[in-house]
C-alpha cells in the first residue's frame, strides 16, 4: 500500500490568505489598529497593536529530503557466525494506515529489516542485503543504495515524513548525507488550516503566525471581557510581484520598525 505523510497542523485559532497582495491596502496600521484583508478584499483580521505578543515569520519551501548514510564497516561478527543483525528505519510523520497523523500518536510503524549470519559474513554482504530488503519494502517510504562497499545510503521519498530516525547493528556509524529541511507553506499545509481548496491556488506560501490578546466574553468574571492568547495565521502567495512588498510591510509593523509613523514599540519575532 502507498504510504503517505502528515505534517503537524498549527494550533491557529484563525487563517486568511492573500493569493495578490497589495502592501499599500490590504495591510494596514493607522489609530493603533492593524488591519489585514484577505483575497476577497474584505478585512479579515484586525488587532489592536498593544495586544500583539509576539509573531513568526516562515518563507515557503518544498523542504528537502533526508539522506542517511549507515556505515556499516566497523560491525563485528561473532566468530562461529549465527548472529541475527537488525537495521531500523522510521520517521515522525509518515501517516497511519487509518490516516490518522503525528497528533494523534497514529504514526506508521517503523520498518526493521533483520538477517542472520553464516560462519563468514562480510560486512559489504550486509550492506547489500540490507539496501536490498529496503528497495523491495512495498511499505518503505524511502531507497536504499550501497556506496563504498560497505556504507547503506537511505534516501526519504519526500521532506514531508521528517527526519528519518535510524538504528543500527553495533559499531556501525550513522551520519546525515543530505539534512532535512521542513516543508513551509506548501498546499497541503495551508489546505491542513484553511480547508478551501478554492483559496488555496498557489504552489507555495509565506507563512505569518501572528500571536495576540483577545478580549472574549468570560463567565469567570461576570460582566466583563478578559484576555486569551490567540494565534492568526497569514498566508501570502510567495510568487506573486505583490507579497515581498508585503512582507516587508508587515514585517516592519510587528516588529515596530514601520514608517512614517510607528503606533507602538512592536513585538518579539519568536
Amino acid at each position: 500500500m502507498a504510504i503517505t505523510y502528515k505534517l503537524p497542523v498549527i494550533n491557529a485559532d484563525s487563517a486568511l490568505i492573500l493569493n495578490t497582495p497589495v502592501a499599500a491596502t490590504d495591510v494596514v496600521l493607522a489609530s493603533g489598529l492593524l488591519s489585514i484583508k484577505d483575497e476577497s478584499g474584505a478585512v479579515a483580521l484586525k488587532i489592536k497593536a498593544s495586544d500583539l505578543l509576539g509573531f513568526r515569520y516562515t518563507p515557503g519551501t518544498a523542504g528537502t529530503a533526508n539522506v542517511v548514510d549507515v556505515a556499516l564497516a566497523a560491525v563485528t561478527f561473532p566468530a562461529l557466525g549465527g548472529a541475527t543483525l537488525a537495521l531500523t528505519v522510521s520517521a515522525p510523520y509518515a501517516q497511519a494506515f487509518f490516516s490518522g497523523g503525528v497528533e494523534t500518536n497514529a504514526t506508521f510503524q517503523a520498518r526493521t529489516y533483520t538477517f542472520g549470519t553464516d560462519a563468514t559474513p562480510t560486512v559489504a554482504e550486509l550492506a547489500t542485503a540490507f539496501a536490498a530488503a529496503i528497495n523491495a519494502d512495498v511499505n518503505a517510504y524511502f531507497s536504499a543504495v550501497v556506496t563504498g562497499g560497505t556504507t547503506v545510503r537511505i534516501t526519504c521519498d519526500n521532506a514531508g515524513f521528517g527526519a528519518l530516525n535510524v538504528v543500527a547493528p553495533a559499531g556501525a556509524v550513522v551520519t546525515d548525507q543530505t539534512a532535512w529541511v521542513a516543508p513551509a507553506g506548501t498546499p497541503a499545509q495551508v489546505l491542513n488550516q484553511v480547508n478551501v481548496a478554492t483559496y488555496v491556488t498557489a504552489a507555495s506560501y509565506q507563512t505569518y503566525q501572528i500571536m495576540y490578546r483577545k478580549a472574549i466574553r468570560s463567565n469567570i468574571v461576570n460582566g466583563l471581557e478578559v484576555y486569551k492568547p490567540v494565534t492568526a495565521l497569514v498566508y501570502l502567495n510567495a510568487a506573486d510581484g505583490g507579497t515581498g512588498a508585503t512582507v516587508t510591510k508587515l514585517t516592519s509593523i510587528l516588529n515596530g520598525s514601520y514608517t512614517p509613523v510607528a503606533d507602538f514599540l512592536g513585538c518579539p519575532a519568536v
